[in-house]
C-alpha cells in the first residue's frame, strides 16, 4: 500500500527591529521544494525562535551624529552641541505647551532632573512660541532645571537624523555628542514610568 505524497514547507523568521517599541517578525516562506514520495516518518517542523522580550520604551540608535544645532532657551542662554560636550542631554519635543500631555511630560522631566547630575534636559516646542509665552509657562510650571525653547528648525535638524520623529517625542544623546536612544510613542499613559526607563538608559551611556 502506498503512502500519501505530501509537500512540506519550511518557514523562516526574519527579526527585524524597526520602531521604539520592540522588535517585529516577518515570516518569509520558502519555495516549495519538488514533490518527492514521503518518508516512513515525517520529521517535525523546526521551532520558531520566540520573540524577543521588548525592549523597554525606546530604541538603541547606533553611530548616529547629534546635528550641529545651536538654540536659544527661555532665560536667553544659547545652547550648542559643543557645549554639551561632556554632558548626557535629553531632547523631548512637543507639539505645544499647554496641553496635558506635554505639562505631564515637563513637570516628570524636572522631578527627575532634581536628581541627576551632568545631565541637561531641553523641552522644544515645534510650533515657534513667542519668547514671553515660554517665560509665562515656565514660571507658571516652575520648571527650574528643565530648559525651554521653541524651534521648529531644530526639530527639523534632528527629524533628518531620525526620520520616524514625531511628537511628542524624546531624544537622549551621549556625551560624545551620538544620538543613542530615542522615543516617538510617548503617551500620557506611559509618562508614569519615563522616570524609571530614562534612569535604566542614562545608566547604559555610563
Amino acid at each position: 500500500m502506498g503512502f500519501p505524497r505530501t509537500c512540506l514547507a519550511l518557514t523562516f523568521v526574519i527579526s527585524i527591529p524597526v520602531n521604539s517599541f520592540g522588535d517585529w517578525y516577518i515570516l518569509i516562506p520558502k519555495a516549495p521544494p519538488q514533490e518527492r514520495p514521503s518518508p516512513k516518518k515525517t520529521p517535525p517542523l523546526p521551532k520558531l525562535t520566540p520573540p524577543k522580550e521588548t525592549k523597554p520604551y525606546t530604541v538603541e540608535v547606533k553611530k548616529i551624529f547629534a546635528p550641529d544645532f545651536s538654540i536659544q532657551t527661555a532665560n536667553l542662554r544659547k545652547l550648542t552641541r559643543k557645549k554639551l560636550e561632556g554632558k548626557k542631554a535629553i531632547f523631548v519635543f512637543l507639539n505645544g505647551l499647554y496641553t496635558p500631555t506635554s505639562e505631564s511630560i515637563l513637570l516628570a522631566l524636572e522631578k527627575f532632573l532634581k536628581k541627576k547630575k551632568n545631565t541637561v534636559i531641553v523641552a522644544v516646542d515645534i510650533n515657534d512660541s513667542d519668547f514671553s509665552i515660554l517665560k509665562k509657562f515656565k514660571k507658571s510650571m516652575e520648571l527650574k532645571k528643565v530648559l525651554l525653547t521653541a524651534d521648529s528648525y531644530v526639530y527639523e535638524q534632528f527629524k533628518k537624523k531620525i526620520k520616524d520623529l514625531k511628537v511628542p517625542s524624546l531624544i537622549i544623546i551621549d556625551r560624545f555628542g551620538f544620538i543613542r536612544y530615542f522615543a516617538d510613542k510617548i503617551t500620557y499613559e506611559n509618562i508614569t514610568t519615563l522616570d524609571k526607563e530614562l534612569e535604566k538608559i542614562l545608566k547604559t551611556l555610563g
